[in-house]
């Protein structure tokens, strides 16, 4: 009995792959090229640092009340310039907690005061001096941003 020879399939290698995908690839790379091109021309997705611009700083201590209020006062004399009572100023909120992890991972306590920047055209700006880091508040939208704008007009009153 004998037997067909198989046939040699081990060496049958096609090296070209399909034009078509060829293509896609090439049109993907073109895509992100452009697009990449297009975002640094435009500006868009950039934070620009607005502090350099800031026209009224305002030094606050931000501390958690006992009854779950976040309290801000004047690092200078200790007045409390606004309160967020329970269940209100969740973006506050969530903005000094995440400035203050950061601290606490580099062993800082609730001083020096975090500084709030307001620039000529409105922008908000929230640093912590001791960390280096800041939050541009505008960023989140101006209901969020709104939370922090009248404590300029707190403060003076405070101040009184």
């Amino acid at each position: 009995m004998t037997h067909a020879p198989l046939p040699d399939t081990a060496h049958n290698h096609d090296l070209h792959p399909p034009r078509g995908l060829l293509l896609a690839c090439g049109a993907l790379i073109l895509f992100a090229l452009i697009g990449v091109g297009a975002t640094r021309l435009s500006g868009a997705g950039h934070v620009t640092d607005w502090r350099t611009l800031s026209v009224e700083t305002l030094p606050l201590l931000f501390e958690d009340g006992a009854d779950g209020s976040v309290i801000s006062r004047a690092p200078e004399t200790g007045a409390v310039v606004h309160i967020w009572p329970p269940e209100t100023g969740g973006f506050v909120r969530t903005s000094m907690r995440s400035l203050a992890v950061s601290r606490k991972g580099m062993g800082i306590g609730p001083e020096p005061a975090f500084v709030l920047h307001r620039t000529g055209n409105d922008k908000l700006i929230l640093e912590d001096p001791a960390t280096g880091e800041w939050v541009s508040l505008n960023a989140f939208g101006r209901d969020n941003a709104g939370q922090f704008t009248g404590l300029f007009d707190d403060a003076k009153e405070a101040a009184q």
